[in-house]
C-alpha cells in the first residue's frame, strides 16, 4: 500500500513540475517578445525621427527656393518701373507678373516643392530686426488713406534680458537722463526719430526742415504712451516702457505720405511701426515692406518661412549716410590743381596725429 501510493505522489510532483516549467518558459517568450517589439519601436523610431530631419531640412531649403524665386521676379519687376502685385492663393498664378515664377517642382523623384507662395506689398506693419546707432531710412507711405496715428514699438535687442526695464528711469522727467554709454543701465535704448511729411510738388530743403518733427523717446517706467505730431515739437519725450517693450504713438498726422529717420541711442533693438488711417482701418504701408509666405513641402513634412525684403533695390532700409563726414580729430584738405604743382589747405594751430594733417 505504501509503494503505491508514493508512485502516485510522485507522477503528481512531476506533473506539477511540468506546468511549472511552461509557465515560467511562457513569462519569458512574452517578456523577450515584449523586448524585442520594445526595441523595434525604438529602432523605428529613430529612424523616422532621423527621416523627418532630413525632410524637414529639405522642406525648408524648398521653402527659401521659393523665397528666391519670389524675390528676383520682384526684383525684376521693381527694375522694369512696374507695380508688384499681391498674390493672396496659393494656386499658380494665372495671369499677372507670378505667372513668370518657375516651377514649384524642385525635385520630382522625392517630392519636394513648394506648395503655397503669397505675396503682400502693402503690409499692416512694418518690422525691422535691429535698429542700431546708423540711421534706417523708412518710407511711410499709406496705400489706403491719410494716416492719422503711428506706433512706434521698440525692444531690448538682448534676449537673454528678461527684466529690460530694470535701470531705466522711473521718473517721468527727461531732465538729466541722458548719460555717457558706459553708465547706460536701461534694458532699451533711446529712440530717436525724424518724421517729415514729403507730399506735394514744392518741397525744398526749407520747407522739409522746418516740418520735420525730430524726438528722443527716452525709455521709462512711468513715460506717456501718446505725443502729437508737430514741426520741431518734442525734442525729448519720456516713452512708457515695461518688460515686454517701449511703445509711442504719433497722434494727428493727417498725410499720407511721410518719411522717417530712426536710430537708436546707448543700445540697439528690434523696432515695429504700426498705423492707423483717419477712417480708423490699419495703414496698408507702400513702397517699404514686402512680405513673402512660402510653404516647403517634402514629401509628407512641411515647412513654412515668411519674411520681409526691401520694395526697393539696393539695400531694404534706403541708408543714407547720417553725416558726410566724421572724425575725432583734425580734418585737413590736401588737393593737386596741375601737374607738377601741390598745395595743401593746412590750419594754422594742429591738434592730434592726424597723418593727413602733418605739413
Amino acid at each position: 500500500m505504501n509503494t503505491i501510493k508514493t508512485a502516485k505522489t510522485t507522477s503528481v510532483a512531476h506533473s506539477q513540475a511540468g506546468m511549472v516549467s511552461i509557465m515560467v518558459t511562457m513569462i519569458l517568450m512574452i517578456v523577450i517578445s515584449l523586448l524585442v517589439l520594445g526595441f523595434a519601436q525604438v529602432s523605428r523610431r529613430n529612424q523616422r525621427t532621423t527621416l523627418d530631419r532630413q525632410l524637414s531640412a529639405q522642406a525648408f531649403y524648398a521653402a527659401e527656393s521659393g523665397i528666391n524665386d519670389a524675390r528676383k521676379l520682384i526684383d525684376q519687376t521693381v527694375t522694369d518701373g512696374n507695380t508688384v502685385e499681391s498674390k493672396t492663393t496659393c494656386a499658380p498664378a494665372t495671369n499677372g507678373i507670378y505667372t513668370a515664377l518657375p516651377s514649384n517642382v524642385l525635385n520630382s523623384a522625392t517630392d519636394v516643392s513648394y506648395t503655397c507662395l503669397l505675396v503682400n506689398p502693402l503690409p499692416t506693419s512694418l518690422q525691422y530686426d535691429n535698429i542700431e546707432d546708423q540711421s534706417t531710412i523708412i518710407p511711410i507711405l499709406s496705400g489706403n488713406g491719410n494716416i492719422q496715428s503711428l506706433t512706434l514699438t521698440w525692444k531690448t535687442g538682448d534676449k537673454n534680458n528678461t527684466t529690460p526695464i530694470n535701470g531705466c528711469s522711473t521718473s517721468s522727467s527727461i531732465v538729466s537722463q541722458f548719460k555717457v554709454t558706459g553708465s547706460w543701465n536701461c534694458g532699451y535704448g533711446v529712440l530717436r526719430f525724424d518724421l517729415v511729411p514729403v507730399a506735394g510738388n514744392s518741397l525744398t530743403a526749407g520747407t522739409l526742415q522746418d516740418a520735420t518733427m525730430t524726438t528722443f523717446a527716452i525709455p521709462t517706467s512711468a513715460g506717456v504712451s501718446t505725443v502729437n505730431f508737430g514741426a520741431n515739437a518734442n525734442a525729448a519725450v519720456a516713452a512708457h516702457c515695461d518688460n515686454t517693450n517701449c511703445s509711442l504713438q504719433i497722434n494727428n498726422l493727417g498725410g499720407a505720405e511721410y518719411y522717417m529717420r530712426v536710430k537708436t541711442v546707448y543700445k540697439s533693438g528690434p523696432l515695429q511701426i504700426d498705423g492707423k488711417t483717419t477712417a480708423g482701418s490699419d495703414v496698408q504701408f507702400s513702397d517699404s515692406q514686402i512680405v513673402i509666405d512660402v510653404t516647403g513641402k517634402a514629401q509628407d513634412v512641411l515647412r513654412r518661412l515668411q519674411v520681409r525684403v526691401p520694395a526697393r533695390l539696393s539695400g531694404s532700409q534706403n541708408q543714407v549716410p547720417d553725416n558726410a563726414l566724421e572724425s575725432n580729430d583734425s580734418v585737413c584738405k590736401r588737393f593737386s590743381v596741375m601737374d607738377n604743382y601741390y598745395t595743401s589747405n593746412v590750419p594754422g594751430t594742429i591738434s592730434g596725429s592726424n597723418v593727413l594733417c602733418q605739413p
